[in-house]
């Protein structure tokens, strides 16, 4: 009797594949930054590539410390290349060793991965606060605020470029020549750009340190007192939903009132007064000829959802042209 054999390499090779569905992999899983000195952040990234046969999913990158920021692609195709990028906030006294990120994958053969970064990091400014509140009064044109900055290691300060969000913020350096501490000075000055409520940033640098990156960021935060005064300066209106039929609501429930005053006793026109929150209606009723009304916000459509919105009027009053108040309207279900 005579003996056949068959060959199964061609079926048993693919089940035997080693990249056989997704598989991760990094160039390298760790880096090593050194000894920074005074900027406030550094960046980088890990390059990731799937060397499997199936779509390789990644879940977003998990950080050891509220420091690092990271983002990582969602997919990546077979062959695909892709990359976890990070940012490391150094404003810390001091920061050294390691710094991790916690990559979760669909690979089953390495599910989490960790990757690692090492620095070692000085400051070189001690600034006395991260963010200033400014507030310019009904009578001023403009407002400062201070905060103290020293460098550490006894050499004159060196901040020679000052980056600002808006216009209408600046800031300088306050310090004897050649001294190593001094304080910043903060302005904010009035205009008709410039929001009730603002926030914004002045950027530090110091060129012998980097060019590019700052030694520190600052956050200006406060407001501008105007002429015309509302009271509440915002309005939170909350109710049970009833459905669409008005009469089932109590006429109370319905309109809301916000005082309108002017602060310096200055006769005041409001030229017009509108919402941007669909089914709502604005009337000004004067209770003082030019010097004090009752903005009344009237609800004709009622709205089923959470609404975020606001009321804004035109002035006649160059040191307000425009006042915003913001509205809120909450609707719960019973």
């Amino acid at each position: 009797m005579k003996k056949f054999s068959v060959c199964l390499c061609a079926f048993v090779l693919p089940l035997l594949s080693a990249h056989a569905g997704p598989k991760i992999q990094f160039e390298t899983n760790f880096f090593d930054f050194g000894h920074l000195v005074g900027i406030e952040y550094v960046t980088g990234s890990f390059t990731v590539k799937n060397v499997g046969d199936a779509v390789l999913k990644l879940d977003p990158p998990h950080p050891s410390c509220g420091c690092t920021d990271a983002k990582a692609p969602e997919t990546l195709a077979p062959g695909q290349s892709g990359q976890v990028t990070y940012r490391i906030n150094l404003d810390h006294p001091m920061v050294k060793g390691t710094k991790t990120i916690a990559m979760i994958s669909n690979d089953p053969e390495h599910v989490n991965t960790t990757l690692t970064v090492q620095l070692e990091f000085d400051p070189v400014y001690d600034i006395g606060g991260k963010k200033v509140i400014v507030t310019v009064p009904v009578d001023k044109s403009e407002a400062t605020e201070t905060l103290p900055i020293d460098r550490k290691d006894d050499k004159p300060i060196g901040i020679d470029k000052i980056v600002t969000s808006h216009e209408w913020i600046s800031a300088s350096v306050d310090a004897p020549p050649d001294d190593h501490s001094g304080k910043l000075v903060f302005t904010v000055k009035r205009g008709p750009k410039v929001p009730p409520h603002f926030d914004g940033t002045v950027k530090l640098y110091d060129s012998k340190i980097s060019k590019d990156v700052a030694v520190r960021t600052i956050a200006v935060i406060g407001n501008i007192e105007g002429e015309l005064a509302a009271t509440p300066r915002g309005l939170y209106w909350m109710f049970s939903d009833q459905g669409s039929d008005l009469s089932k609501y109590p006429p109370a429930s319905l309109s809301k009132i916000i005082q309108l005053k002017s602060v310096l006793g200055r006769d005041v026109k409001i030229t017009s007064a509108k919402s941007s929150i669909p089914g709502t209606s604005v009337q000004i009723l004067p209770k003082e000829p030019g010097k004090a009304f009752d903005l009344v916000l009237k609800m004709d459509e009622v709205p089923h959802a959470f609404v975020n919105g606001k009321v804004t009027l035109e002035t006649s009053l160059e040191s307000l042209p425009t006042l915003e108040v913001p509205v809120t309207i909450n609707v719960f279900k019973q």
